[in-house]
């Protein structure tokens, strides 16, 4: 039950607002939609680990929704590690939002 209300919260809280902005900034860059569905998959993937993350360190989510929240943290810094999918999404994400500057 716990960890259901704390997953529930990352998603929330967390991956939400990840997914929201990373989907956004990958738009106005123009990246292809393979690109942005793969970190739409990637968000989605993630919350087992980053709920279970929550559970082991419930500070980690309060300092990371703050960092989300008020953009000290870029989406793709929580999102990689979470999974191999998420690393190979998160560096072609990289890969466009640099070469645009984004």
């Amino acid at each position: 039950m716990l960890q259901e209300l704390l997953a529930t919260l990352v998603s929330v809280l967390i991956v939400d607002p990840l997914q929201a902005e990373m989907s956004e900034r990958l738009a106005q860059i123009r990246a292809p939609q393979a690109v942005i569905v793969d970190m739409r998959t990637c968000a989605e993937s993630s919350l087992p680990k980053l709920a279970d993350r929550a559970m082991a360190d419930p500070l980690w989510v309060v300092t990371t929704t703050l960092d989300v929240w008020t953009g000290n943290t870029a989406p793709e810094d929580v999102l990689g590690g979470t999974s191999t999918q998420c690393d190979a999404a998160v560096k072609a994400a990289r890969v466009y939002l640099e070469s645009r500057g984004a």
